[in-house]
C-alpha cells in the first residue's frame, strides 16, 4: 500500500484528488493538509511515500515546504494551476505535475507513474532524490556552510571545510580539491563565496578560491595580479579584479 498526502488549501481541489485516489485500492490516503505548516508537520509524523503538493499556499508555497523537509524527502506530485512553476518542479525532481483542472486520465497515469517508481525505488533512487532537494536548498540559502554535499558512485558523502584547499570553477560545477584528491559539485562560486568564511577563505579570480592557510606565497606577477602559490606546491593566477581584496587581507 503506498501512503499518501494531500497538500492543497482548496477545498475542492483536494476533494477531486481524494475521489480519484480511492478509486485506486492500492493507495492510502493518511493526511490530508490545508497550508504548507500542517504539510510539513504531517510529513515529519507520517512519512508518506507520497504528496501531492500544492505549489501557490499562502504563508508557505510548495517550494518552502521541500526546504523544511531536509532528508525527510518523500515522492512529490505537483498539482497547480500555474504552469509557470513546471520547469523549476521538475529542477528538484518532482515525480509528475499535474495542471488544474486535470481530468481522471491525466491523474491516473501520474498514479501509474507513482506507482512503477515507488515500488521499483532503490537505495541509489532515494540518494539522488536526496541530494538534488539538498543542492536545491543549498543554492537557494545564503547562510554560512561548514561542509559541502558530495555525491559519488551512488552515495552520499561529506567534505568539510577544514579538508579543502582551493575551489576552482569549471562549467556548471565546482571542483573541491583537497589533499585526498578532488570532488564536483554542482553550483557557482558566487553562490558558494557567499556562504564561505571570509576569515578562512578568499577570492583571488572568478575561477578560484583558496583557503587562505594553504597560502604560502605571493609572486607579483604584472599588472596588479600575483602568482598564488599553496601549501601543496600548487599555482594560481589571480586577477586584477581581487587585487585590493588580496592586499588588505593578507599584506597588512
Amino acid at each position: 500500500m503506498i501512503k499518501a498526502i494531500i497538500v492543497d488549501d482548496e477545498e475542492l481541489a483536494r476533494e477531486r484528488i481524494r475521489r480519484f485516489l480511492k478509486e485506486n485500492d492500492q493507495f492510502e490516503i493518511i493526511a490530508d493538509c490545508l497550508n504548507g505548516k500542517e504539510a510539513v508537520e504531517a510529513i515529519y509524523n507520517h512519512k508518506p511515500d507520497l504528496v501531492f503538493l500544492d505549489i501557490q499556499m499562502p504563508v508557505m508555497n510548495g517550494f518552502e515546504v521541500l526546504e523544511q523537509l531536509n532528508d525527510e524527502l518523500p515522492f512529490i506530485i505537483f498539482v497547480t494551476a500555474y504552469d509557470e512553476y513546471a520547469i523549476k518542479a521538475f529542477e528538484v525532481n518532482a515525480l509528475d505535475y499535474l495542471l488544474k483542472p486535470f481530468d481522471r486520465q491525466r491523474f491516473n497515469m501520474s498514479l501509474e507513474r507513482a506507482r512503477n517508481t515507488i515500488g521499483d525505488s532503490s537505495e541509489k533512487e532515494l540518494n539522488r532524490k536526496i541530494t538534488s532537494l539538498l543542492n536545491h536548498i543549498d543554492v537557494n540559502d545564503d547562510r554560512q556552510i561548514n561542509r559541502f554535499i558530495v555525491k559519488k558512485s551512488g552515495t552520499i558523502s561529506f567534505v568539510g571545510l577544514d579538508e579543502v584547499d582551493y575551489l576552482e570553477a569549471t562549467g556548471n560545477y565546482i571542483k573541491l580539491v583537497t589533499s585526498n584528491g578532488s570532488n564536483l559539485i554542482r553550483g557557482t562560486m558566487n553562490n558558494i563565496e557567499k556562504k564561505l568564511d571570509k576569515k578562512r577563505f578568499l577570492r583571488i579570480h572568478r575561477s578560484f578560491i583558496v583557503k587562505i592557510d594553504m597560502i604560502k606565497e605571493l609572486r607579483p606577477y604584472f599588472n596588479g595580479e600575483y602568482t598564488v602559490v599553496l601549501k601543496n606546491g600548487k599555482s594560481l593566477k589571480s586577477s586584477k579584479k581581487y587585487k585590493k581584496i588580496i592586499n588588505d587581507l593578507l599584506l597588512k
